[in-house]
């Protein structure tokens, strides 16, 4: 097994990796971090921590209580460049426009923009690497959830990875919300019109560093199949899609305040679950990609490594 692939250790065993030790929270996805605080780690603590993020997909660190630098700093840990949201409130009047922040008031009631199964911002042809978000304040059952979409991928029969394989998704970041109505307002529909956030990526992508084949569909920003009827596209995302609900591939994270999540945008799809919440639910994200790096597949190799390991 590669060394950056799937987590191994018995529950609650924790993984000695030098300047820090990592808890696997479930065989598939997600590791709790013990050990120093983030902004502590050296050199060569960052480059574990890099290490451990595309072997477990995504890495809880609890207690942190990042000032708005620190979070950046951590953040750019992961990317070339931090992302300056398109769309959403960000902290720009203090001075951090790389902070986007996740709030959900009382008012709103089941109303949300989280709960759906996603990766972030891949309208954009370069989407982020990894994401850094931090609690500030989470009300009792509003937990964060995700999916390992690289073991989504193994999980599938082989008809359906080679299908898969030789699909291309179109993503659109203005259709996607309007599709889950998330937007109302005209001069504001306009504007990120106006950003032509449109791109197209291979239905599996090979991740760029670990190796591993992950599905890289998403239920927020996909508009359609490249080369398949509406109701042929529609089936193939929803099944795709669908994966993310299988228990086996997910793990549930509790907040607290201060509590730092960690997780890779490539081969993960997370679910924010506050559409029931009663109290406000506030979180900030700073978000790390590069312009070096898309999502991006090799088919005639990842065909014929699918067909020796079937024969």
């Amino acid at each position: 097994m590669h060394a950056l692939e799937a987590p191994v250790g018995e529950a609650g065993s924790a993984v000695d990796h030098g300047p820090f030790r990592a808890a696997p929270l479930s065989p598939a996805i997600g590791a709790r971090i013990e050990g120093p605080r983030l902004t502590e780690l050296d050199a060569r603590g960052v480059q574990a921590l890099r290490d451990a993020l595309w072997r477990y997909g995504v890495l809880f660190v609890p207690g942190q209580h990042l000032d708005h630098h620190e979070h950046k700093r951590v953040a750019a840990w992961f990317g070339d460049a931090l992302e300056v949201h398109a769309h959403g409130r960000t902290l720009a009047e203090q001075g951090h426009p790389e902070v986007l922040v996740i709030q959900k008031s009382p008012e709103a009631g089941r109303a949300t923009t989280t709960d759906v199964w996603h990766h972030d911002v891949t309208g954009r042809e370069h989407p982020n690497l990894a994401s850094v978000l931090q609690a500030e304040h989470v009300p009792f059952g509003a937990d964060t959830m995700w999916a390992s979409t690289a073991a989504a991928f193994e999980r599938l029969p082989f008809a359906l990875k080679l299908a898969y394989l030789n699909l291309d998704v179109d993503h659109d970041t203005l259709y996607g919300l309007l599709r889950h109505g998330q937007i109302r307002s005209g001069a504001r529909i306009e504007r990120i019109a106006a950003q032509q956030e449109r791109a197209t990526h291979p239905a599996v992508i090979r991740h760029p560093f670990n190796g591993r084949l992950c599905l890289f569909v998403g239920n927020a920003w996909s508009r359609r199949v490249r080369d398949c009827t509406a109701e042929q596209g529609e089936a193939l995302m929803r099944l795709a899609n669908d994966m993310s609900r299988v228990p086996e591939l997910q793990v549930r994270w509790a907040w607290r305040r201060g509590d730092v999540a960690i997780w890779d945008n490539l081969a993960t799809a997370h679910y924010g679950v506050s559409g029931d919440a009663g109290a406000e639910r506030l979180l900030y994200r700073v978000s790390a990609w590069s312009p070096s790096v898309r999502p991006a597949l090799d088919r005639e190799r990842a065909v014929r490594e699918l067909m020796e390991a079937g024969a």
